[in-house]
């Protein structure tokens, strides 16, 4: 059997989100339910037995937090990560929040901004950079993702190049040096059908004018499929596991 993937969730225990966040990103990975388990960083970090169990670490977005709040787990969650998957270089794939978290880790730099948040589905467009990738080579020149953030990558340390981006976000993508660590700032995991229920729960902290049912909403009207984002997991899953399957004829 398979070591299962590690989902990073960091929300609070009464978010709704967190039950679909999960099934998010199992189905974009098309794992069945024993193949992924779930931990919350707001409640304790992974013990080192529970990540050597794991074949890759997943870490998704986070409604009520930002990485720049004073939350004493957000700083240490940073630590975390910067020893025990960027220095071990464990297989890890991060979206939003977790690529936010992903780039503290490596000494780049967040900023709130406010100007220019986005919320919807977007064309992304793939950089020099990612075309070597044995993920991120797969997508086109201009894709679509469903993106939802305040906050974006303002700066990374050198020997990491920005792998996609948008006009208002000039680092979408990463990857970090040549470890098997991927992160979006947009959400691979979340379909059309994903992002519609995100944006509903969220609708007060992303659209807090908007004074119309939902089903007249603009926002949704203006949705778009994303299935070459969210292709991403999917490559990241086969990666690992072909990854694993050497180790293991190697007996390492």
């Amino acid at each position: 059997m398979p070591r299962p993937f590690l989902l990073l969730q960091a929300r609070n225990a009464d978010d709704p989100m967190l039950a679909h966040e999960v099934s998010c990103f199992r189905e974009a990975m098309g794992l069945h339910d024993t193949e992924l388990r779930v931990l919350n960083v707001v409640d304790r970090l992974p013990t080192r037995a529970e990540l050597q169990a794991c074949s890759g670490v997943l870490m998704g977005g986070s409604g009520d937090y930002s990485v720049l709040d004073a939350d004493p787990w957000i700083p240490a969650l940073v630590s975390w990560v910067r020893h025990e998957l960027i220095l071990t270089g464990k297989a890890t794939f991060a979206s939003c929040f977790g690529f936010q978290i992903i780039v503290l880790a490596i000494g780049g730099t967040m900023t709130r901004d406010y100007t220019n948040t986005e919320m919807g589905t977007y064309d992304l467009t793939l950089h020099d950079a990612a075309r070597d990738d044995p993920i991120f080579a797969h997508l086109p020149e201009i894709f679509q993702a469903q993106v939802g953030h305040h906050d974006r990558a303002v700066g990374l340390p050198q020997g990491v190049a920005a792998y996609a981006s948008t006009p208002a976000c000039p680092v979408h993508a990463l990857r970090v040096g040549h470890l098997p660590i991927w992160a979006t700032q947009f959400h691979p995991e979340l379909s059309l059908a994903g992002l519609r229920t995100r944006y509903v729960h969220y609708r007060d902290l992303y659209a807090p004018d908007v004074d119309v049912p939902i089903e007249r909403d603009p926002f949704i009207a203006d949705l778009r499929p994303s299935d070459e984002a969210s292709l991403l997991l999917a490559l990241f899953s086969r990666w690992v596991r072909a990854h694993d399957e050497e180790l293991e004829a190697l007996g390492l």
